[in-house]
C-alpha cells in the first residue's frame, strides 16, 4: 500500500475519523466526530495521486479516468478495500465543484451472509440472482440462466432474512408471503430484492441495480434528455413496460441535474434503487413504507419541503396524479413513471383515470403541463452482450399541445414522426439509427417496431410524407 496513503490512513484510525478525504495538490481531509480536520503536510501531488489511483480503483474506474474524463463533476460507485490490519473501508474516485479527490469512510454495517454470493453475481455481471432453499444459486447472464457452487439451506436462509430484511417487516411477509425491499451491500452494489415463498419454503430474487446513477451517455439515451430534464416546472412521464429501464433512466436525468443545477431534489420510491450523493444539487430520498406511509402522502408533504423537482417512482393511482398535477401546476417539476407501450398511450392511460364526463378539464390542464413523455424499451445488443435503449420521445411542442387540448390524440403518432427537427423521436427512427450504428440488427430491429414494414422502408431511404408522396 503507498505509504504516504497508509500513513494518511492510520492518522484517521488513531483519530477515530469516519472519513478521509484526498483531493489533488491540496491538504488531507479528515471527519472526527462530525468536524473537520486538515493534515496540512498530507499533499497528493499529480505524480503521486495518479499512482495511488492506479494502485486502489478497480481498473474500469482508473482507465475511465485517464482515458475517458471529460472534466466534469461526477462520483464513481463505492468499492470496497482492506487495510493491512484487515479492517474494512469504502473507497471512492469524485470530482465535486471542480476538485478531483479520493474519498475513504467506514462502512456502516458488517457484511452480510449473502456478501460473496453477491459479490460474485457483480463480477460475472449478472442482472438477477434466484437464491431458493436448499438449491444451488442461479444468475441471469446476458439473459441465459447459469448455476453457481453456491448451495443453501434453511440455516442461510435464516440469518439471510435477519441479517437484510428491514426491521419490523417479517410479519408482513408471514402474513403475505411476498415482500419487496432493497438491499445495499456496502462495496458490492445495490440490490432491488423480492423475498416469497414457493412449495413452503423461502426464497429470492435480487435484481442489480448500479447504486451510482448513470450518465445519459453512458446508458446510450438521446442528449435532448438533457434538455427535458433541465425544464423549470410542469410534469415528465418516463413509461414503458416493466423491465424497459424507466427507473435507469430516469436516474440518468436526475445525474445531469445533480451535477449542472444547484436544486433542492425529493425521491419518493418503493423501494430506493439508484442512490445520489450530493454535488451541485441536494436529495432527499424516502421509501415508502420505511420513510413515508404512501406515494400520495409523501408527494403532498413534499411540497411543503421546498423541492425544486419532485421524482415519484411510479404513478399508481389517480389520486397521486392529481396531487403531481397539482405540484406541476404550482411551479415544481415533477417527473415519473407509468407503464405504457408507447408515448401517446400515456396520455390516454391518464385519462383512463377518469370517467368520460370528467376528462375534458384534466385533459386540458395535462396541455398545460405536460413537458414530455418518453417511452422505451430495450433491444438486445448485436453480438449478445447488453442492451440498448429505443426510445420515443413526444415533446410538448404547440402543435402537440393543441392535439391534446382538442382531444385529437390519435395525431399524436404522427406529431412525433413529424417533429424530429424539434426533438422528438419515434421507435422507428430510434431503431433505424441503432442499426446503422451498428448496435442493433435489422432482425432485431422488425422485431422491436410497431411497423416494421415502414422500417423496412426507412432502412432503404424511402420516407412517407404527412401527404402519402414518397421523400428520399
Amino acid at each position: 500500500m503507498n505509504e504516504l496513503f497508509k500513513s494518511v490512513l492510520d492518522i484517521g484510525i488513531q483519530q477515530k475519523a469516519t472519513e478521509w478525504l484526498i483531493p489533488l495538490e491540496q491538504p488531507v481531509i479528515l471527519r472526527i466526530n462530525g468536524k473537520t480536520a486538515k493534515i496540512d503536510d498530507a499533499i497528493f501531488d499529480n505524480d503521486a495521486f495518479v499512482a495511488l489511483m492506479q494502485e486502489m480503483l478497480p481498473e474500469k474506474q482508473f482507465l475511465k479516468l485517464v482515458n475517458d474524463d471529460d472534466g466534469n463533476d461526477f462520483i464513481n460507485e463505492n468499492f470496497l478495500f482492506y487495510a493491512e490490519d484487515g479492517s474494512r473501508f469504502l473507497g471512492n474516485l469524485q470530482r465535486q465543484r471542480h476538485i478531483l479527490g479520493f474519498a475513504v469512510r467506514r462502512p456502516v454495517r458488517d457484511a452480510s451472509c449473502l456478501f460473496d454470493i453477491l459479490k460474485y453475481a457483480v463480477e460475472h455481471n449478472a442482472s438477477d440472482l434466484h437464491i431458493r432453499e436448499g438449491k444451488y444459486v442461479r444468475l441471469r447472464v446476458d439473459s441465459k440462466l447459469v448455476e453457481t457452487d453456491f448451495l443453501t439451506d434453511s440455516v442461510f436462509f435464516e440469518k439471510a432474512i435477519e441479517d437484510i430484511m428491514p426491521r419490523g417487516k417479517r410479519p408482513e411477509f408471514e402474513r403475505d408471503g411476498d415482500f419487496d425491499f432493497a438491499w445495499e451491500e456496502e462495496g458490492i452494489g445495490r440490490f432491488r430484492v423480492n423475498l416469497h415463498r414457493q412449495r413452503g419454503k423461502c426464497a429470492f430474487t435480487f435484481r442489480h441495480v448500479k447504486s451510482k446513477a448513470p450518465t445519459v451517455k453512458e446508458v446510450n439515451l438521446p442528449e435532448i434528455l438533457k434538455s427535458i430534464i433541465s425544464a423549470r416546472n410542469g410534469i415528465i412521464f418516463i413509461t414503458g413496460t416493466t423491465g424497459s429501464g424507466k427507473s435507469t433512466t430516469m436516474a440518468a436525468m436526475l445525474d445531469h441535474v445533480n451535477n449542472s443545477r444547484e436544486e433542492h431534489v425529493i425521491t419518493i420510491e418503493d423501494p430506493i434503487e439508484y442512490t445520489f450523493q450530493d454535488n451541485l444539487s441536494f436529495f432527499e430520498q424516502r421509501e415508502v413504507g420505511l420513510d413515508a406511509t404512501t406515494f400520495n402522502s409523501a408527494l403532498i408533504h413534499s411540497l411543503r419541503q421546498d423541492p425544486d423537482l419532485i421524482m415519484v417512482g411510479e404513478l399508481r393511482d389517480r389520486t397521486t396524479f392529481e396531487t403531481a398535477l397539482t405540484a406541476a401546476e404550482t411551479g415544481h417539476l415533477v417527473i415519473t413513471t407509468l407503464h405504457t407501450k408507447s408515448a401517446p398511450q400515456a396520455i390516454t392511460r391518464i385519462l383512463d383515470m377518469y370517467p368520460q364526463e370528467e376528462r375534458e378539464p384534466v385533459r386540458k390542464s395535462l396541455s398545460e403541463t405536460l413537458r414530455a413523455v418518453v417511452c422505451q424499451r430495450l433491444a438486445p445488443r448485436a453480438g449478445g452482450k447488453g442492451v440498448v435503449p429505443i426510445v420515443e420521445i413526444l415533446l410538448n411542442t404547440p402543435i402537440v399541445r393543441k392535439l391534446i387540448f382538442d382531444n385529437k390524440l390519435d395525431r399524436l403518432s404522427q406529431a412525433i414522426s413529424a417533429g424530429a427537427e424539434e426533438g422528438m423521436m419515434s421507435f422507428n427512427k430510434c431503431l433505424m439509427d441503432h442499426v446503422n450504428n451498428g448496435d442493433i440488427t435489422e432482425e432485431t430491429a422488425f422485431k422491436y417496431s410497431d411497423n416494421p414494414q415502414e422500417l423496412k422502408m426507412n432502412l432503404k431511404g424511402i420516407f412517407l410524407s404527412d401527404g402519402g408522396g414518397i421523400i428520399n
